[in-house]
């Protein structure tokens, strides 16, 4: 605070100007940052930039908000692709037409079919990955084991497997949102399946679509 300050409830003091009168709660988000890092000159008001972190500038901004009795700043992350055109048109595809979103999450997005692909190309490099769309098949992911069974009329369930013991074992439905227990003494067989439950959409896509929806998984 200090004779000079802003005063216990930030009405101002001496040289320091208030920061709950109706300018400074006009000024927009952005601008108070601004004066909080760069001063201003000519008011008294220093620059912190050079002494406080980014968080601690943040913090102070969100004080002066609540102060002025408004809602705290929240800072928005960066899109990490916006400066690559070809990775936001992938996006739009992983998201849109090729249906990838309905079967794999990406941050909290996304469907539980197949596994999520936050840090996928970390994990799988570009001939892993290039492997996985186009030929889902080859290999599957750790975790997501793919059973068939054979009804006994007949009907043949295929999906991810999960919980299997020498009598039950469950198999996840197609859009992933229940699981259907299945009692091998009731039906003809159980077996390993050779085919992932990936559909190969890749295959359907152009060359252009094909570059566009890798560059986004690399930069997932």
């Amino acid at each position: 605070r200090g004779a000079k300050g802003r005063g216990d409830e930030g009405e101002g003091q001496g040289m320091g100007k208030s920061l709950v009168d109706s300018g400074a709660k006009e000024l927009s988000d952005t601008e108070l940052l601004a004066v909080i890092t760069e001063g201003r000159a000519g008011t008294g008001m220093a620059a912190w930039g050079g002494s406080f972190s980014p968080e601690e500038i943040l913090d102070t901004a969100n004080y002066v908000r609540a102060m002025q009795g408004k809602l705290g700043i929240v800072i928005e992350a960066k899109d990490p692709i916006a400066d690559d055109p070809t990775a936001i048109a992938g996006r739009e595809l992983f998201n849109g037409s090729a249906g990838c979103v309905s079967c794999h999450t990406v941050g909290e997005a996304g469907g539980a079919v197949g596994p999520g692909l936050d840090g996928v190309f970390a994990r799988l490099g570009d001939a892993g990955l290039l492997e996985a769309v186009s030929t889902p098949s080859a290999k599957f992911a750790e975790g997501f084991p793919v059973k068939e069974i054979e009804l006994n009329d007949g009907t043949i369930v295929r999906g991810v497997a999960r919980n299997e013991t020498d009598v039950t074992l469950q198999i996840q439905s197609t859009d992933g949102a229940r699981w259907r227990t299945y009692f091998k003494s009731r039906v003809k067989s159980v077996s390993d399946s050779a085919t992932s439950v990936m559909p190969e959409i890749y295959s359907d896509l152009n060359a252009q679509e094909r570059e566009q929806l890798l560059a986004y998984l690399r930069s997932l």
